[in-house]
């Protein structure tokens, strides 16, 4: 064996020991990463239940809302048929109430929707990440 050649070895070994140090230290932090994530964990449960939570209440909304339309449809056909006592005046004063609240209800509706959107995109990258590393891991050959 030529003094170049061990020489260059021994190199080889010093910048490997190097890399090892660097990886290891990665680790650590990596590792110390995921155990603040698992710990986590319980908070992300909660943030997905109260948003459970706030489209449940959404729909009830959008329910409720359903019912007065219903119901102010049913008092203007009943005006129209002379069945009530209502002015159409005041038909008409609940109508464009209803219309304006209708234009909020539909920017809430949006924003809802616009916060589902992305949690469930981010849910799914997330979901698909840790899926493709598990198998990545688990089809590896043991060394």
């Amino acid at each position: 064996m030529s003094n170049t050649t061990h020489i260059g070895m021994h190199r080889e070994h010093v910048l490997w020991r190097g890399e090892d140090d660097l990886w290891r230290d990665e680790l650590a932090i990596w590792q110390a990463e995921i155990d603040r994530a698992i710990e986590d964990v319980p908070r992300l449960e909660k943030a997905l239940r109260d948003h459970d939570e706030s489209l449940q209440k959404h729909a009830a909304s959008v329910h409720l809302h359903e019912q007065r339309c219903a119901m102010h449809e049913h008092d203007l056909a009943n005006y129209e048929q002379g069945e009530s006592p209502q002015e159409l005046v005041k038909l008409a004063q609940t109508h464009q109430e209803e219309a304006e609240h209708r234009a909020e209800r539909r920017r809430m509706h949006e924003e809802v929707k616009q916060r589902q959107h992305v949690l469930m995109a981010k849910w799914r990258l997330l979901l698909k990440a840790l899926l493709e590393a598990e198998a990545s891991e688990s089809s590896r050959p043991p060394k």
